[in-house]
């Protein structure tokens, strides 16, 4: 059958999964989202957690245990401390767990960046979140949250429908132009949307979305990326249809970082 005419559950044979999988995490997500406090610290510590360890195995497979236990609380840790208000331990502590992970096993000097970076990136992004939530409020946490899921979903569906000339075939043979528009739009709308609900200023929330977007569509594409320099093609395979953990918020990653950054700068009348 042409690719033209191919029916959609053939294009993404897991597209049941992904649904199914996505209607039990939102729920979830968002009622702890919503709760705040030690609920949502404790499920971003856990989930930080998760992702280290999935980076570990991703950049060393012949890492000892104790790299995979350094990794996992230095990003625990982080996420803990990033609630608190306590920014210089945010950073220090999964530098720390960086600093332990490079110097533990037996990887080639030249591959000792690996792990030390994942623990960093893991660290921050998700300690960005719980900072957000904590410290800003529910409306900023939520913003991102929106804005990169619906960027996201655009992006899949325009690339798994749409299809069209490949964005960067080198770094993901999957990505295309077309969801690379689809996913910008679809976090501008979002934005939008937010906006005009929440009854904030419309301009800057809109470039703040499409920032987080960019943002987003970035942090995809850079896991594609290392996932192709580590010679693996998911992360994992705990959630049913995604992959991985770092499979299913890579894009969120870079998103709470950039979100993070306006909201220190304060330079948008946006929800951040």
């Amino acid at each position: 059958m042409p690719p033209e005419t191919e029916p959609a559950r053939q294009r993404d044979p897991a597209l049941v999964t992904r649904i199914v999988s996505a209607l039990i995490l939102i729920p979830v997500s968002l009622f702890l989202l919503w709760s705040g406090g030690l609920a949502f610290t404790a499920y971003c510590a856990a989930f930080a957690a998760a992702m280290a360890w999935e980076w570990m195995r991703m950049a060393d497979r012949e890492a000892p245990t104790r790299s995979y236990a350094i990794a996992s609380a230095a990003a625990a840790g982080a996420v803990l401390f990033a609630a608190d208000g306590e920014f210089f331990w945010m950073i220090a502590w999964p530098m720390a767990g960086a600093i332990g992970v490079s110097f533990t096993g037996d990887m080639p000097t030249s591959r000792r960046w690996r792990g030390g970076f994942g623990i960093l990136y893991v660290a921050l992004s998700v300690s960005a979140l719980a900072s957000l939530r904590a410290l800003n409020g529910l409306d900023a946490a939520a913003f991102i949250l929106l804005v990169v899921w619906a960027a996201d979903s655009a992006a899949y569906f325009a690339g798994t429908w749409i299809r069209g000339p490949k964005l960067w075939p080198k770094a993901s043979p999957n990505k295309t132009w077309s969801g690379l528009i689809a996913g910008l739009a679809g976090g501008c709308a979002a934005a939008w949307g937010f906006a005009a609900w929440q009854s904030f200023d419309i301009t800057g929330t809109m470039i703040a979305g499409l920032v987080l977007a960019v943002a987003a569509m970035a942090g995809d594409m850079a896991m594609s990326l290392f996932k192709r320099l580590f010679g693996v093609k998911d992360t994992g395979e705990i959630i049913p249809g995604h992959g991985g953990v770092l499979d299913r918020v890579d894009a969120l990653m870079a998103a709470c970082l950039t979100g993070l950054v306006l909201a220190s700068l304060n330079v948008l009348e946006s929800p951040l």
